[in-house]
């Protein structure tokens, strides 16, 4: 029986349960060995899934979820005997009482391993292929994107295969990637030619799903004949003593899934921590509840998105002016905010805030630009760093900076951990600036559509390899980026390339950073990373010369360098050097920017 056949024929199907978390409170060892007891104990696969079966599932999945070479740490020899006898057991318990779905994840990139993911899914796939495989189901997914290439595969080489593709909404209504729920429809929407049906399972408890899976469900049959499908989890787990574990309600588990059924819902199984129990007592509700489903939920309106005043400036093309501060290294906030004063009344548009430069801690910057706007009132462009958090964390930094109505932000990497730190101190890179500015244009689209965060990012027109620097520029624009803040720039090679990047979409503020001293510049050229310096602009200082005079032949070069490159930006991103707001203030006057 075909996929399309069974969900015809019936209101509602029933799917199976959990096969990791029930293999493992079976045999009391860890899910992660599930897949291989597809040839080490057959037996104990083959008896969980007629348990499935027996609790009336219609509708099964292989015991291979984690079924490839990366994540099972074995090579491909190992690995089509185990995908091939996850097949025949599914196969052979299902008979013809339920009909069989060959079960693939996603592979992720792993940047510290070297993986042909694509050739990965074409093996996998016909591994399946060459046992008859013809129906797919991809779950536990965070997009459709990391998986297009392996459905794509499937359909060149089966044209009539069926293909299930199932994703993980978290209860805040996004992937575990950060994906909202409207640009995940909208992916699907493109490709629904590709497959037969859509659903929801892991991340969520039935009930906490619901609602989520009634918006999913109410767009896809608006735009397309998908099918639909459900299978949360049995609930929230705990960890006791080290293990995961499920809280054993499946009655409440099946009075919350059955909600589904009056909606006409295609299947409803169960993830994480459901069993046969949990099947069964669904299986139940399905044979007494044949409702029809219910079209018309309401969907999300168009908003119409409100703009900062940074923003607009960035839209109608205005000369804009940003200088940075660095945050305190402790609690006294009074010389960052002093000076924040003074450049506001100099005529800066916004002031960014820098984040922990060079690794070390400094107050956070989301914290610092809230305190300036507030006080000040004047707009503010935190720089959020990838470094110190994961991809929670960040959301939680973005949620807070929207509250606190800050309305432009500037995604960096950041700098890497010192050696002399890295045994005490951890990095976390979950995402690199790129990904973070994908997040934040996600976020746009969803929790801030009303009044969208403006995304910048980071740009090196004294790189050494300047065509590695445009094609990085290229990548955050194609990412949401709308402006970049540059390096400071010194040298008629970087005023070339900024020329050169002027040619593409994006607003470009180039980075001044005025010399204050000679044992400042020294500095600056040989210690700090990515500052390219002539030694010409270094031997107009001396040592002898007092605090006044130097600052005055820092300033006088800051303005020389701003004339040479007035015509080639959309603006000047200021380094204050040591907070003294006052340097930048004689530049601005001097150069003549207000």
């Amino acid at each position: 029986m075909t996929l399309r056949e069974l969900f015809k024929n019936n209101n509602t199907v029933p799917a199976d349960g959990a096969m990791g978390t029930y293999f493992t409170e079976l045999t009391g060892k860890g899910s992660e060995l599930c897949e291989k007891y597809n040839i080490l104990a057959p037996e104990i696969i083959s008896r969980i899934h007629k348990e499935y079966i027996a609790a009336g599932a219609a509708l099964i999945r292989t015991n291979t979820f984690s079924a490839n070479s990366f994540t099972l740490r074995t090579d491909h020899g190992e690995l089509e005997k185990i995908i091939r006898s996850g097949y025949r057991l599914a196969l052979n318990a299902a008979s013809d009482k339920a009909v069989v779905c060959a079960d693939v994840s996603a592979i992720y990139e792993n940047p510290n391993i070297e993986f042909d993911i694509f050739e990965e899914y074409k093996f996998i796939i016909d591994c399946f292929i060459s046992e008859g495989a013809k129906i797919f189901i991809f779950e536990t997914l965070s997009d459709l994107e990391a998986v297009l290439p392996a459905i794509n595969y499937i359909k060149e080489k089966l044209p009539d295969s069926e293909i299930i593709t199932s994703f993980t909404i978290l209860p805040d209504g996004s992937t575990r990637s950060g994906i909202p729920t409207d640009k995940l429809l909208e992916d699907i929407i493109k490709n629904k030619e590709k497959l037969t049906a859509v659903g929801l399972n892991c991340g969520s408890g039935a009930a906490q799903i619901y609602a989520l899976a009634l918006k999913f469900f109410s767009c896809i049959r608006q735009h397309s004949d998908l099918y639909f499908t459900i299978m949360p989890n049995a609930g929230y787990p705990s960890i006791i003593n080290g293990r995961t574990v499920f809280n054993n309600a499946p009655s409440y588990f099946a009075e919350q899934a059955a909600r589904f059924i009056s909606h006409g819902i295609s299947a409803i199984g169960g993830c994480c921590g459901t069993t046969p129990e949990y099947i069964r007592l669904i299986s139940g509700y399905i044979r007494g509840n044949c409702d029809t489903y219910t079209k018309n939920i309401p969907h999300t309106s168009d908003i119409k998105k409100k703009r900062s005043g940074f923003s607009s400036k960035l839209t109608k093309n205005e000369f804009i002016i940003a200088a940075e501060l660095d945050p305190p290294n402790g609690c006294d906030f009074t010389k960052m905010i002093n000076a924040a004063k003074i450049l506001k009344e100099s005529g800066v548009d916004i002031i960014t805030v820098s984040d922990s430069p060079l690794g070390h801690a400094k107050a956070d910057p989301v914290i610092c630009s809230a305190r300036i706007k507030r006080e000040i009132d004047i707009e503010v462009l935190p720089h959020i760093c990838c470094r110190d958090r994961n991809i929670n964390a960040l959301r939680s930094i973005l949620y807070g900076a929207h509250s606190e109505n800050i309305r432009a932000v500037l995604a960096v990497t950041g700098d890497h951990i010192a050696e002399t730190d890295r045994g005490i101190i951890k990095p976390v890179f979950n995402l690199d600036s790129t990904k973070l500015m994908s997040l934040i244009s996600l976020m746009n689209s969803d929790a801030f559509a009303d009044s969208p965060i403006a995304i910048g990012g980071a740009f090196d027109p004294a790189a050494s390899k300047p065509e590695f620097a445009l094609r990085r520029l290229e990548k955050k624009i194609s990412c949401g980026a709308k402006f970049v803040l540059t390096q400071p720039i010194f040298t008629d090679r970087a005023v070339e390339c900024l020329k050169e990047a002027r040619k593409r979409d994006i607003r470009i503020l180039a980075g001044i950073m005025p010399m204050v001293s000679y044992r400042n510049a020294n500095y600056m050229k040989n210690e700090v990373p990515g500052m390219v310096i002539p030694d010409e602009l270094v031997e107009r200082f001396s040592p002898d010369m007092s605090r006044e005079e130097a600052e005055e032949v820092g300033i006088t070069i800051a303005v020389e360098i701003i004339e040479r490159l007035r015509d080639y930006v959309d603006g000047i991103y200021f380094i204050t050097p040591f907070n003294r707001a006052e340097v930048i203030s004689k530049v601005i006057k001097k150069s003549k920017l207000k």
